[in-house]
């Protein structure tokens, strides 16, 4: 974990930070409103831990008012209309592979993908916060392990089973998130995070979640080799993620 030295801590008051927050404030929130509602789409497909999953659910709904207070806090209105654009193609990869009862698709997306994404992203947010979203960020990022540890629990004993399919899902849905970081990037970088290292963390994390459900090391950072690269270079993917 690395973060911006105090003297360095960008201006929450200034006008760039702010224009900035409000995009990334609305990614928060409204990509926490989406969790919430996949968890929710989880537990009907795992009516055996349907009580857990709609407990996981609340969870993220109560970060999404926590981070709404954040924005409020500082006086900001959230861009939450380009947060629902930005995340849509996450959003609707789940929500096909929901259709075509992939449970596989649907946990790797919410409980993987998005997961190590949340967590890398406000790990990084976590030493740049000002005092009022501290406390909430750090809450948040204890709940976040929770979710990702569901996923990772899920699919661990049936890895020879599922490996192909978390593979194919991946090559999916990494590029979509990598995408949404291109796109912010210098929106990342007003309120103190450096979008290169936020990949890296991204990258740290999911290889970590990779290694959990089965893989080992030198195939889960070969596979993150080459969906980062397919993502860094296609210009087309990063396009897509306003389209």
């Amino acid at each position: 974990m690395s973060g911006t030295p105090t003297a360095t801590l960008p201006r929450s008051d200034a006008p760039a930070y702010r224009d900035a927050y409000s995009r990334i404030n609305g990614l928060v929130i409204v990509g926490e409103g989406m969790a919430d509602r996949h968890f929710r789409r989880l537990a009907a497909l795992l009516p055996e831990q349907r009580d857990e999953l709609l407990r996981l659910g609340a969870m993220e709904g109560r970060h999404a008012v926590d981070f709404a207070g954040c924005g409020r806090h500082l006086e900001v209105r959230p861009d939450q209309a380009l947060a629902r654009r930005l995340l849509a193609p996450l959003h609707q990869q789940f929500l096909e592979a929901e259709r075509q009862g992939d449970l596989v698709s649907c946990l790797v997306i919410q409980c993987l993908i998005i997961e190590c994404f949340a967590v890398a992203a406000y790990r990084l947010y976590l030493p740049v916060a000002d005092a009022y979203a501290q406390p909430i960020t750090a809450a948040v990022m204890r709940d976040e392990a929770e979710h990702l540890n569901f996923g990772e629990q899920w699919l661990r004993p049936r890895f020879a089973a599922v490996a192909e399919r978390v593979e194919a899902c991946a090559g999916r849905a990494v590029p979509v998130a990598l995408a949404m970081l291109s796109t912010l990037e210098h929106d990342l970088e007003a309120i103190g995070i450096d979008p290169e290292e936020l990949v890296a963390e991204f990258v740290v994390e999911f290889q970590a979640s990779l290694e959990a459900i089965g893989y080992t090391a030198g195939e889960a950072r070969r596979l993150l080799n080459r969906l980062t690269a397919r993502a860094l270079s296609a210009p087309a993917v990063r396009a897509g993620a306003l389209s």
